[in-house]
């Protein structure tokens, strides 16, 4: 398993983040998922027998930022744990857009976290962050997250 780490701030406009594995009970969505694209990736992830991305996290509520369908294909997967990338979602550097294609057109980081804290989800592909940092690729396998 990956040792957890904080990325270097060496650069002000990179965002800092830290990966963990994280009880899945304590993520919140704040976006519904596409069925067809989840299917698709639980049998991706049963035949690889890994996850290959960290779910993208906030750190004060544990909203999910970026991997909704990750973690409900971990989910499916019977999964108890996750792994993710924890940020500071206060960081000027974590942008926050919509997708052309969303049925809402425009959306704000306390909307993403109250979402997240309700439960009333946004549609799918309705929210894209933009972080200023590359997610490195972390395979992590099932028996591992189980």
């Amino acid at each position: 398993m990956p040792r957890p780490r904080i990325l270097p701030r060496g650069d002000p406009t990179q965002v800092q983040m830290r990966y963990m594995l994280m009880d899945m009970d304590r993520l919140r969505s704040h976006e519904e998922v596409r069925p067809r694209l989840l299917a698709r990736l639980v049998d991706e992830i049963r035949r690889d027998g890994f996850v290959r991305k960290p779910v993208l996290v906030e750190s004060r509520h544990h909203v999910i930022l970026d991997g909704h369908h990750r973690f409900e294909a971990l989910k499916r997967l019977g999964c108890r744990r996750v792994p993710v990338y924890v940020v500071d979602y206060d960081d000027d550097s974590i942008g926050l857009t919509t997708w052309p294609e969303a049925t809402v057109k425009s959306v704000t980081k306390a909307e993403v976290i109250e979402r997240g804290l309700s439960g009333r989800l946004f549609p799918p592909k309705t929210t894209r962050h933009l972080v200023s940092l590359t997610l490195d690729e972390v395979r992590v396998s099932l028996d591992e997250l189980r």
